[in-house]
């Protein structure tokens, strides 16, 4: 049988262990975190790098691309090939007036590029496409279901309102999944 002081010993160190164990474990992610972030960008990156600071490219783009916005990059780099993604994020103040030194980063899209090295060494920008999925275009055409006819009866039946359109539409799947179930 243990003791009334070993006992009290051991309870106190099961209490402090997952706190030890936790704050090990969050500086060495610290540490490999900022270690892959100072890490030198392959070539190709450092090429759209310099590519996407142009200005323009960020009058195309719409917005000042944050620097460090490559240092999320993956894909494939090849010695003479490199497919790219990037996620692209811009800075701004949210509260320009009142907290100007408040600063937030959002991501704005996503660049996809194929590179290519030519004959005498330089890496060449091949293709690139900017998908802005992160942020909403006013003038875009509502998402539309294309794959029932419902949606077109739905339509005619709520006067083209979007709302009563969707609730419609939403009413006929439940109908047809309980007389599916039935």
């Amino acid at each position: 049988a243990l003791s009334l002081g070993k006992r009290a010993q051991m309870s106190g160190l099961g209490r402090v262990a997952p706190l030890l164990v936790g704050g090990a474990l969050c500086a060495g992610g610290g540490v490999m975190a900022a270690r892959e972030f100072n890490k030198e960008l392959p070539v190709p990156c450092r090429i759209l790098a310099a590519h996407l600071e142009a200005p323009s490219m960020q009058s195309q783009l719409g917005f000042r691309v944050a620097p460090w916005s490559l240092r999320f990059w993956h894909g494939q780099v090849d010695d003479d090939f490199a497919r790219l993604t990037v996620p692209l994020f811009e800075v701004y103040a949210p509260f320009p007036a009142a907290l100007p030194f408040l600063k937030l980063a959002r991501r704005r899209s996503e660049v996809y590029a194929a590179l290519d090295r030519t004959a005498s060494g330089d890496w060449k920008v091949l293709n690139l496409l900017e998908d802005p999925k992160y942020v909403q275009a006013s003038n875009a055409p509502a998402p539309r279901r294309t794959d029932e006819s419902s949606q077109l009866k739905a339509a005619d039946l709520c006067g083209g309102d979007p709302e009563w359109v969707a609730l419609a539409s939403l009413a006929a799947d439940v109908l047809l999944l309980w007389l599916w179930l039935w």
